[in-house]
């Protein structure tokens, strides 16, 4: 019995973990009224940052040149959250709640957010699980995501909508930036390396 409850455990703390391993994802990206960035990556990393922080990058390809945004995200055995890109046309996004989720998830659930802003001010937001939906395909097998709508409360302006899927972490992000959207979708599949059956491309070394 103990051997059976050490291997449930090793499979849960795999799920709530996406942004170990450093795994690469690439985005297809799209934009209304604004332009950015041609391609946006987001790369975990094996270094630890301090109180139980992990790094990541988000990577911006902008006209031969390639930027790396250091940010952090939290993954444990309570929730996943990520920090959204805030490079250019992405500096609006921190008028919304960041991307995350607590555990176990449920549809109805809502998470209510303060988040500091660089003008020194507060803004306050939550977000909610709508529903679970089918988000593409990998090897013949349906791959299922949660729809999280976030908002800010004290402007409806500003408003996104974030799927996130239990191994490969948030896949999908729709920000509502006043007069500007932009779209990110990962395929679940681009991902570099080297890959395992549930579709996540795993990193051998840091280049």
């Amino acid at each position: 019995m103990k051997y059976i409850i050490l291997i449930i455990l090793a499979a849960i703390g795999c799920n709530a973990n996406p942004y170990f391993n450093s795994n690469d994802f690439q985005f297809e990206i799209k934009y209304t009224n604004a332009n950015g960035a041609a391609r946006i990556e987001l790369h975990s990393s094996e270094n630890r940052c301090t109180n139980n922080l992990d790094s990541i990058d988000w990577v911006y390809f902008e006209h031969n040149l390639i930027f790396y945004q250091p940010r952090y995200c939290v993954q444990d055995s309570a929730g996943v959250m990520v920090t959204s890109p805030n490079r250019g046309v992405f500096a609006e996004t921190e008028n919304i709640p960041n991307p995350q989720v607590k555990f176990p998830i449920t549809i109805g659930d809502s998470i209510y957010v303060e988040q500091s802003l660089s003008n020194g001010k507060t803004m306050k937001g939550y977000l909610k699980v709508i529903e679970e939906l089918e988000y593409g395909r990998y090897l013949n097998e349906i791959t299922y995501a949660w729809k999280i709508e976030a908002y800010n409360l004290n402007d409806e302006k500003y408003s996104a909508v974030y799927y996130y899927n239990e191994r490969n972490g948030f896949v999908f992000f729709s920000y509502k930036l006043d007069d500007v959207g932009i779209e990110m979708k990962n395929d679940l599949i681009s991902v570099r390396h080297c890959t395992d059956k549930n579709g996540v491309r795993i990193k051998e070394t840091r280049e």
